[in-house]
């Protein structure tokens, strides 16, 4: 009896395993021709997750039309997350842009092979994967939303339900390890023009500002890219470390943004080890869909193969990096590329059209290096008037405590007063030169001023938000062609945002109390 038991068991655990490995996807059961919809990628996903205690499926919101935006939390304990002083939370998202379907559509096979033949690479994390953060645009096959915003580009104000919820997910968990997904255009002018496709299959960038832990730079540059890369590489894509630029024309080649607006930088200014993956894609969506598609699913299990191997020492670099955030008493608000003399040009992965040839060439023009061009010291908090509801709903968003003044009192303030704007430009994107005159005085503070600790998780982010000068400010936030917050910046006019040495002493109360 007890045999037969244990023999029907078995055939029930088995065919629940089968059952999943032979779940395909809406793009495979397509023949890799047709892109999955919102309402496919629900119903594929709704039985994977049923299909297994290892991975449960939740809404993390909805889009501006109302669509679901599902988050798969894999975990191999009975509770996510809940060995959290063993394993690092990593946390994948997909599809921020709409036009970039690649992601998603591995994302689901990825989510498949984690509950089968990948299932190991669950023993020491746990992981949180978002497969679709754009709805609106996947389906419509636009980079924006539905309200016509780029998500990758509203990490600072975080105006819009989708970047919004991606959001509030990492700061439910605060994972040590994040991945934003993507695909860039393989076809650029400028680039043909000089008789070259970039040909890097897969490209893997890290963290590039700063003010993020040099220890996190560090084992990004020197260990996890060149091992995932190799990983990529052995299952037969060309990779490279991710680079943008065109130094055909703007004589620019440099390691993306330092901007904390997109993805990977507004996860890493917490001290986090965090990535993007840019796959290629050339000509329309659907245009060789399956190669794409594997490629990244190649690159999303060896950035967790490589999370595997390293484990231990991520969530301990990570741990350690947070904890010093209270050390650091400058805050670098501007920064800028140069060229390093010791390796002048980039060898990068091209297809020659001249010899029609896959090949790689070395590219002129290449700044890989990241200097600090301004810093400000960091104050104990910031300070603003009540009646700026504007920037407490932002701060609110980034979950920032704040605090409220009781009754009135006198302090040591310094103030800015905007002198002359001019426009500029800034990585190639329009941007604002203030010139200010700073004044430090005695003050009285009304009753129920808000003050902003610079302290904490958001340490880091505080002042790089608030600050008048900082590229990645909220004075420099643009939604069509607009500035957000254009009134804090009027020439002859006080800069509305103070800065405090210390708050020791002024009575204060959270905000509600």
């Amino acid at each position: 009896m007890l045999k037969h038991l244990f023999l029907i068991l078995f055939i029930l655990s088995s065919s629940a395993w089968a059952g999943t490995a032979g779940l395909h996807t809406p793009l495979e059961e397509s023949d890799w021709t047709r892109l999955t919809t919102h309402e496919q990628l629900m119903g594929y996903l709704t039985p994977l997750a049923e299909s297994s205690s290892t991975v449960r499926m939740q809404s993390i919101g909805t889009s501006v039309a109302g669509k679901t935006i599902p988050a798969l939390f894999f975990s191999k304990d009975e509770v996510f997350a809940s060995q959290r002083d063993k394993k690092p939370v990593v946390m994948i998202i997909c599809a921020q842009h709409g036009n970039e379907p690649s992601g998603k559509e591995a994302a689901m096979i990825v989510s498949r092979k984690l509950l089968n033949e990948e299932s190991a690479l669950l023993d020491r994390l746990d992981l949180v994967l978002v497969p679709l953060v754009n709805p609106d645009g996947s389906d419509e096959g636009t980079r924006r939303n539905a309200n016509d915003m780029d998500l990758n580009r509203n990490h600072v104000v975080l105006s819009e339900p989708e970047s919004n919820a991606v959001h509030q997910l990492f700061l439910d968990w605060m994972p040590e390890v994040t991945l934003d997904v993507h695909e860039y255009n393989a076809v650029l002018e400028t680039w043909t023009e000089a008789g070259y496709i970039k040909d890097a299959d897969e490209m893997l960038g890290g963290v590039t500002n700063l003010n993020i832990d040099p220890e996190i730079f560090s084992f990004t540059r020197e260990t996890f890219i060149p091992e995932t890369g190799e990983g990529i590489e052995k299952d037969g894509f060309r990779f490279h470390r991710y680079v943008v630029g065109d130094p055909f024309e703007d004589k620019v080649l440099r390691y993306s943004t330092t901007a904390i607006n997109d993805g990977r930088q507004s996860f890493g200014i917490y001290n986090t080890l965090s990535f993007i993956i840019e796959g290629k894609r050339y000509g329309n969506l659907t245009n060789e869909l399956e190669k794409r598609t594997r490629g990244q699913v190649s690159a999303m299990i060896n950035f967790l193969r490589t999370t595997d191997r390293h484990a231990e020492t991520m969530k301990s670099i990570v741990s350690a990096a947070r904890q010093r955030l209270a050390d650091s008493k400058q805050s670098y608000i501007q920064m800028e590329y140069f060229p390093d003399e010791s390796r002048p040009t980039l060898n990068f992965p091209v297809f020659d059209l001249n010899t029609w040839t896959a090949t790689d060439r070395d590219i002129e023009f290449f700044k890989p290096l990241v200097k600090v061009k301004k810093s400000v010291s960091k104050p104990a908090a910031y300070y603003f008037s009540a009646g700026e509801t504007g920037l407490i709903e932002l701060l609110n968003r980034h979950r920032i405590p704040m605090l409220r003044l009781q009754g009135e009192h006198k302090a040591e303030t310094e103030t800015y007063q905007v002198r002359h704007i001019t426009d500029a430009i800034d990585e190639e994107k329009p941007t604002l030169d203030i010139d200010l005159e700073k004044t430090v005085q005695i003050d009285t503070l009304e009753d129920g001023t808000v003050l902003v600790p610079v302290q904490g998780a958001a340490a880091n982010l505080v002042p790089l938000l608030l600050e008048p000068e900082s590229t990645w400010g909220i004075v420099s936030s643009r939604a069509m062609g607009k500035y957000r917050f254009e009134s804090y910046l009027a020439e002859g006019k006080p800069y509305p945002v103070g800065r405090l040495s210390s708050i020791e002493q002024l009575p204060t109360q959270k905000p509600g109390n």
